[in-house]
Parts: C-alpha cells; sequence; structure tokens
C-alpha cells in the first residue's frame, strides 16, 4: 500500500494520489452505476460507466463511424489503445474531432457516476481501451464534475433527482417554431418511459448535455416531469449500444416540476481503511475502503463540500 492510497479519503483524493505517482492501471468503482477509470501515467485516459455513452457509443449510434468502417477498422487494428490512431490514419475521423470526441466522454462519465450513490474502489491492471490522446488530470476532472453538479442542482434537488425523472410529452410540442434541430432530437425520445441516461443511449450523446437540454424544454412547456414514476423499480429502457459527450448550455429561465422525485435510499457509512495498489502481475485486484464516498454528499466524486456535492 502506497502512502497516497493509503491516505485516500475519496475518490478524487486517490485519483490525484495515483496522478502524482504516474500510477497506469484501471480504478473500478462500485456503486450506482459505478464504473471503471482507465489511468496512463497517472492522467485519466477514459471513463467507462452503464450510466453514460462512451465515445465508441458517440461515434457510431449518430453514424459519425459506420458500422462497417468500424468493424473493418477493428479487425486491422486488435490494439484497442491504437484503434484510435488507425480510424484518424483511414481517414475516417480527424484526430482532433477524435481527441474532442474522448475527451468529453470522460467528462460525461465522470459526471454520470458522481450523480449516483458512491461506493468502494479496487485498483487493477492496465485494461484495453479506447483513450483520449493526451488524457486528463484528475484535479481538472474533478472540477468540472462539480460544476456540472452545481449547474444542474434545481427545483427538484441534486442532479440525481433530475436524473430519475421520466419526461412525457407536450401534444404538438415538436411542432412548434423556433426549435433546434437538437431540440428536436431530444423531443422525439420522450414518451413518459425514458430518463436522461435513456435518451442519451438513444441519441448517442452526453448524459449531461440531456439534461440541460431536458431543463430547457421544461423551462418552455414543451415537455412535463413525470417525478412519480422515477423510481417505479423498472429497468432502464435504454439500448445496451456502446456508450457521450457532454457540452454546457445556457441556464433555463424557469424551472417547474409537477412533483417531488423519490428520495435516495440512505447510504452505508464510510469504514476507515484505504486501497492499496496491487504490484506487476498481480491478478488479485486489492481494494479501498467499502461504502466510499465525500464527506458530506452523496456522490461517487466529492471535489468540495459546497452544498453537499462535488465532483471528480
Amino acid at each position: 500500500m502506497t502512502t497516497a492510497t493509503a491516505a485516500a479519503r475519496n475518490l478524487p483524493a486517490l485519483l490525484q494520489g495515483l496522478y502524482e505517482e504516474g500510477y497506469s492501471g484501471t480504478v473500478r468503482v462500485s456503486g450506482s452505476p459505478g464504473g471503471t477509470i482507465h489511468l496512463r501515467d497517472g492522467l485519466i485516459g477514459a471513463v467507462e460507466t452503464p450510466g453514460a455513452p462512451t465515445a465508441t457509443s458517440v461515434l457510431l449510434t449518430p453514424g459519425r463511424i459506420d458500422d462497417e468502417s468500424w468493424l473493418a477498422a477493428c479487425a486491422v487494428e486488435r490494439d484497442t489503445e491504437r484503434l484510435g490512431a488507425h480510424l484518424v490514419a483511414a481517414g475516417l475521423i480527424g484526430a482532433a474531432e477524435l481527441e474532442i470526441v474522448c475527451t468529453a466522454a470522460v467528462f460525461d462519465a465522470a459526471f454520470a457516476m458522481a450523480v449516483g450513490p458512491p461506493g468502494s474502489w479496487t485498483l487493477g491492471d492496465p485494461e484495453p481501451t479506447l483513450l483520449t490522446g493526451s488524457g486528463v488530470a484528475p484535479r481538472r476532472l474533478t472540477e468540472e464534475t462539480t460544476r456540472r453538479i452545481v449547474r444542474l442542482s434545481g427545483p427538484w434537488g441534486a442532479p440525481g433527482e433530475l436524473a430519475r425523472i421520466r419526461p412525457a410529452p407536450v401534444p404538438d410540442a415538436g411542432l412548434r417554431p423556433g426549435l433546434s434541430d437538437r431540440h428536436r432530437s431530444v423531443l422525439s425520445t420522450v414518451n413518459g418511459r425514458r430518463t436522461a441516461r435513456d435518451m442519451a443511449f438513444t441519441l448517442g450523446r452526453g448524459l449531461y448535455a440531456i439534461m440541460l437540454d431536458l431543463t430547457r424544454l421544461e423551462a418552455r412547456e414543451l415537455i412535463r416531469w413525470e417525478t412519480g414514476r422515477a423510481a417505479d423499480g423498472r429497468p432502464s429502457t435504454a439500448p445496451r449500444v456502446l456508450p457521450g459527450r457532454g457540452a454546457p448550455d445556457a441556464p433555463p429561465t424557469r424551472l417547474t416540476p409537477t412533483g417531488s422525485a423519490p428520495k435516495a435510499a440512505p447510504l452505508p457509512k464510510r469504514t476507515p481503511g484505504g486501497a492499496s495498489r496491487p504490484g506487476p502481475g498481480e491478478a488479485q485486484a486489492r481494494e479501498g475502503p467499502p461504502g466510499q464516498g465525500p464527506a458530506g454528499g452523496r456522490d461517487a466524486f466529492p471535489g468540495g463540500s459546497s452544498g453537499g456535492h462535488g465532483g471528480l
């Protein structure tokens, strides 16, 4: 157990310690949704979570790269970490665009993990994944995730409450003038059963961007909140396609939910302990403290104590 990992009281502290060590490997985070953080020389090269689309999904779902070309590229370059360079060399995407997509997916996945209940972590050996070109420093990711959480806190409560809302369509909303193509595409997925996560996977867009669009559509009375159905125990209707990128937006001018979303179940208290770094070739990952989370909040990636929220 290294000094940095033993002293980590939460996930951001752990990632910062691993960054200072120049650690390469994976951090698996339990919880809902939980996920896997891929580190290379301390920088975060990818984050994968069931809560948000990955860069691969953002490229394939809307057809930025067609399935046939993608499969052909994977057949030629079987090393996932070198696949991005092959896509660029084959002329399927520009290097700058690919890095933007991959980096946006890192921020979006971190946000998706942060709005759910936290869990424990384990460290493991590096695993192949589609990486960003340069990687993201943990402190930068923490600050941006915190900003997004604060930005999406509203009358419904924390972003985790908004994530459980299943918006219902308003008759003829899509026929109203002045709607952008982006907002029309979101409206096309609103049916009273899908959550923001479902829509993100359906459209191949970032969860954060979808949630922002939903608040703006509700403010314009183009959708209505169906908060009473948020925790009915039904499985997500999102297709299990490959996981999106988020983009900032202007704040809505009016937010009036018709009810309050159910509260999340109580989280387990943190117990003393720490995560240890595995030695080379260790097959058994070592566990971090169970139920590790922010000191005063419910987010998986606490960056501070303001309002009980934080970011990775």
